[in-house]
C-alpha cells in the first residue's frame, strides 16, 4: 500500500534525527521521539473523546526527573483567565510587564518561576507561541493517570494538529532551553549516561 499523505511526525522526525515511531491506538496519532542530551522529547497528537466531542491535540512532552518538586503552569492570557484573575486567581508576576499581561503564570516556587523566565530566548520563545499550555506537570501525557513520585513531565500542548516543521523547531528548541535552565537551577536530574 503506497502512502500519500505526508506524516508530519516522520517528516519531523527525518529533519531533526529523531526517530519515528509509529503506532496503532486510535486516540494516539504517530509520534516523533528527539533525543537532546539524554532527555527524550516526544512530539505527537493526542485525541480526547467524550461521548460526541472529539478533539484533536498537539502535544509535546518530556519525562523528567525531579530533584526539588518544582511545578509550575503558564497560559496565554484570555478571557475566561481574565475573568478568573478578577474572581481572585492568584497568578505571579516576573516583573516584565509585557509577558505579565501576556500571560497567567503559577508556580509552587515563586523565586524559581521568575529566576527561569528572566532568561530573554525562554521567553521570546514562549511569546512565538500563538497558543501555550506548558507546565511541569505529575500528570502523564497530560490526560493520562498520576505518575510516580519524583516522576514528571515538561508538557506543552494546544488544539488542533502543528503540521509546520519550523513552528515544531521552535518548540523543540524551547524544550532545550527549559531543559537546560531546570538542570542548571537543580530542578532536574540529568539523564545523560
Amino acid at each position: 500500500m503506497v502512502k500519500n499523505k505526508i506524516n508530519i511526525w516522520e517528516e519531523f522526525a527525518n529533519v531533526t534525527g529523531g526517530k519515528f515511531i509509529e503506532r496503532q491506538e486510535s486516540w494516539l496519532s504517530d509520534k516523533a521521539e528527539i533525543d537532546y542530551k539524554g532527555w527524550e522529547i516526544i512530539f505527537d497528537n493526542y485525541t480526547i473523546w467524550s461521548n460526541q466531542y472529539r478533539k484533536e491535540m498537539t502535544r509535546i512532552i518530556s519525562p523528567i526527573i525531579s530533584k526539588d518538586n518544582f511545578r509550575f503552569e503558564i497560559y496565554r492570557n484570555g478571557f475566561i483567565r481574565s475573568i478568573e484573575k478578577i474572581f481572585g486567581a492568584q497568578d505571579i508576576e516576573i516583573g516584565r510587564p509585557e509577558f505579565d499581561n501576556a500571560f497567567i503564570i503559577k508556580a509552587n516556587n515563586e523565586f524559581k518561576i521568575k529566576s527561569l523566565l528572566q532568561n530573554q530566548k525562554i521567553r521570546t520563545l514562549i511569546e512565538t507561541q500563538k497558543e501555550v499550555n506548558l507546565e511541569i506537570s505529575n500528570q502523564k501525557g497530560v490526560w493520562e493517570n498520576k505518575l510516580p513520585e519524583k516522576e514528571f513531565e515538561l508538557q506543552f500542548y494546544v488544539d488542533g494538529e502543528i503540521k509546520d516543521i519550523e513552528h515544531l523547531k521552535s518548540l523543540i528548541n524551547l524544550f532545550q532551553e527549559l531543559l537546560d535552565n531546570l538542570y542548571q537551577m537543580k530542578s532536574i536530574e540529568s539523564l545523560k549516561a
